[in-house]
């Protein structure tokens, strides 16, 4: 097992692959599942992958020592495994390129100030790639004479951290804040190739030898326009910081050229085995990613990519004393709650609690004005569940100032909710940075809303794993649609049984699509009483059609009265112990506005035609087209209110989401409207007029959609809009209406 010095010797920050005991396991044969089970335990627990502070070369060396300031090395995501290489004594105008780059999964990173320009270096692990790129201009033919290698320095090994590449996400992550490296890390990642040539540099001198029989020997000819690229290895077993040179001889136009590269390797892994009976052995880079080349192994390791070997990964920070694994990387702590504002914001949570609202505001506020970072939360979330999405900003923002860190995560669900999803990234990427799974979860919606599956997948798989079950409700939906409903039931179950009234809405789905509508009744039943309003549409649906319509009404007007203010609701959240979990869910979508809908039916059939009026408004103000659609025939045939029939008809009519078959109904009955509007006794008529816009409008998107079904009826529309502009004295408006009825196709007689 990992001890507590081992851990010490371990990365602040660091990708944990389950070496410790996996190798052991693996020699012995060991297949049975409570061994590995006890292997996942201890390396979840302890860690398994340290930062090596000796080296085993070949020769005597020193030891591999950490950077000057003694404050630990780090593991960090490889996010550039390709790196240009500058060439030595070429000139600039010659017929040819030539271009030599390095990739490599594994890389020793000296610290600031061991490199040219006082700048970091990356030296690449044994094995790795080194391409050779030579083209030829169209005019001249180019030969590659010769390559050679020569050794110019063995240095000791100055570790600040060393650089990984991720071949795939790690099957668990504790710390949200390295989500975004290693996810560019796994974009980046491409296997190694075999080489062409291998770069022998513990021999004496070193050589550049063809690893197989049929690679091409030097010299080579590149013809004009051709280009010629080669794959070398650099392979040592030394520990050491080995500094070497590449040298060729170029020849072209009669003149010939010596360009050459500094570069350098080193077979120093930085990490170690732990074993279970105590002790630790290097790791070769070729144990973690044996696409590295070996001369010892020609036809590669097993445990490649489709092989069987594979090690379980966690990402992790290790606490400061080596003990331990967070959940996020150490930082300082918000700053602490001066006594008057805890004073202030403990009585706000009275208040709170005893539904005093007005004087919990006040106390949060007083509490933010004593300096409470606490109390500015407070007080924001306060204002944003009561629809003040300005003022929840206002006080969030405090928050955060004060490193609050729930206050990072509710500001991108505000910036969310205003429809902003780059502020909202933004906002979610710093509550990351503080650790906040919750914010994972809204991020994992961001990228789904912008189609991106794939990483939405990986971002709520992270967080579920981690707790989130609003997550795991988001990923099973994500499922679902992709038909993978096995999967998608196993994560709803979860998180119902674990309080999500989100996941126990989709299993009652599930049920009842199965036909069992007594466990189909039980979910529904369930997330409505949890407040999930969609389960209470969903609940009452099924109590009104076996004919239970008071029950039906009580849900639907519990769920409906949560609309608030309908014009500022545009999603749902859902609260959590660190901010709100957001889900991407339009208001016209949402439970609320349909149960507002169903219930003005309901009360509709009971007689109740004012509380039909009532929820049939609350409904269209969140953008039910069915609700808007009724309340403008509602305000024209009950209230002969044409007014606010055309301001709910231009909300159809702009409505994308409005159906075809929807859309034409009205802008048939707005045509027959300006029609039955019509007097031609009067010299312009202004309501006629407003319905035949309108009209225009809805046949022009129709039209759009089906330029065959709907063109008669466009045009002729289009010809009483020309008309009616006519007698107002709009002549222009008159005259573009006229065009643009002669620019259709045909014309109706």
């Amino acid at each position: 097992m990992a001890t507590a010095p081992a851990l010490r010797a371990a990365a602040l920050t660091t990708l944990v692959p389950l070496v410790l005991g996996g190798a052991v396991l693996l020699a012995g044969g060991t297949r049975a599942w409570p061994a590995w089970a006890a292997v996942v335990a201890v390396a979840a627990v302890s860690g398994a992958l340290t930062l090596r502070r000796t080296a085993p070369p070949p020769r005597p060396s020193p030891a591999v020592r950490p950077a000057p300031d003694g404050g630990g090395a780090a593991v960090y995501a490889m996010q550039r495994p390709v790196r240009a290489v500058p060439a030595n004594g070429l000139p600039d105008d010659v017929p040819y390129t030539v271009k030599v780059t390095t990739r490599t999964h594994l890389a020793v990173m000296g610290p600031p100030g061991s490199g040219p320009g006082g700048e970091a270096v990356h030296i690449p692990l044994t094995g790795h790639n080194l391409v050779f790129a030579l083209t030829a201009d169209e005019a001249s033919d180019v030969t590659l004479v010769r390559l050679e290698a020569r050794a110019t320095r063995h240095a000791p090994l100055v570790a600040d951290g060393i650089s990984m590449a991720h071949r795939r996400m790690p099957d668990m992550v504790f710390s949200p804040d390295l989500l975004e490296s290693i996810q560019r890390s796994v974009e980046a990642f491409e296997p190694l190739e075999r080489p062409d040539f291998e770069v022998r540099l513990d021999d004496g001198p070193p050589a550049v030898a063809p690893v197989d029989d049929d690679t091409p020997s030097l010299p080579l000819t590149v013809s004009g326009g051709a280009s010629l690229r080669l794959v070398l290895a650099p392979v040592t077993g030394s520990g050491y910081w080995v500094h070497w040179r590449l040298e060729a001889e170029i020849v072209c136009g009669g003149l010939t050229y010596s360009p050459s590269w500094d570069l350098s390797v080193t077979a120093t892994s930085g990490t170690a085995a732990h074993h279970p009976g105590g002790g630790r052995t290097s790791t070769p880079v070729h144990e973690l990613f044996p696409d590295h080349w070996d001369p010892a192994a020609p036809d590669g390791h097993a445990g490649q990519d489709g092989g069987t070997r594979r090690f379980f990964e966690i990402a992790a920070h290790i606490s400061s004393d080596g003990a331990s694994i967070m959940s996020g990387r150490p930082r300082s702590a918000p700053e602490p709650e001066p006594r008057a504002g805890l004073r202030h914001r403990e009585a706000g949570d009275r208040h709170l609690a005893a539904g005093r609202t007005r004087e919990a505001a006040d106390a949060y506020r007083a509490a933010a004005g004593a300096g409470s970072g606490h109390g500015a939360f407070a007080l924001g979330k306060l204002l944003h569940e009561q629809g003040d999405l300005a003022g929840a900003e206002r006080w969030y923002e405090v928050a955060a100032g004060h490193r609050f860190p729930a206050a990072f995560n509710n500001l991108g669900v505000a910036a969310l909710q205003r429809g902003d999803t780059d502020r909202a990234e933004r906002w979610y990427r710093q509550a990351m940075d503080e650790g906040d799974w919750t914010a994972v979860d809204g991020l994992g919606a961001i990228m789904a809303g912008r189609g991106d599956d794939a990483q939405a997948e990986t971002l709520w798989k992270l967080a579920a794993d981690n707790g989130q079950p609003n997550a795991a409700q988001n990923l099973a939906v994500l499922l679902n649609r992709q038909g993978r409903t096995a999967e998608a039931e196993a994560l709803w179950v979860r998180a119902a049984e674990a309080g999500n009234a989100g996941a126990a809405v989709h299993l009652g789905f599930l049920r009842h699509e199965a036909g069992d509508l007594k466990e189909a009744e039980r979910w529904w039943r369930e997330s409505a009483e949890r407040g999930n309003s969609q389960g209470a549409y969903y609940f009452g649906v099924l109590l009104a059609r076996s004919g239970r319509t008071d029950e039906a009404e009580h849900w639907w007007r519990q769920a409906a009265g949560r609309l608030g203010d309908p014009e500022n609701f545009t999603g749902s959240h859902i609260p959590t112990k660190s901010g709100f979990g957001y889900a991407l869910v339009r208001a016209a979508d949402s439970g609320e506005a349909l149960c507002a809908y169903h219930l003005a039916g309901l009360l509709d059939e009971k007689g109740d035609r004012a509380g039909a009026e009532r929820w049939w408004t609350a409904a269209a103000r969140a953008g039910h087209i069915e609700a808007v659609l009724r309340i403008a025939q509602v305000a024209m045939n009950d209230h002969d209110d044409l007014d606010g029939c055309l301001y709910w008809l231009r909300i159809a009519v702009a409505d994308e989401r409005t159906p075809v078959d929807r859309l034409a109904t009205a802008a048939d009955a707005l045509h027959r409207l300006a029609g039955g509007l019509y007097d031609g006794s009067r010299p312009d008529n202004p309501d006629a007029l407003a319905a035949c816009v309108l009209a225009v409008e809805a046949y022009e998107r129709l039209h759009g959609q089906d330029a065959t079904a709907y063109e008669q009826p466009y045009a002729q529309v289009l010809g009483s809009y020309a008309r009616l502009s006519r007698e107002a004295g709009d002549v222009a408006a008159a005259a573009a209406a006229d065009r643009r009825r002669a620019a259709l196709g045909s014309r109706p007689h």
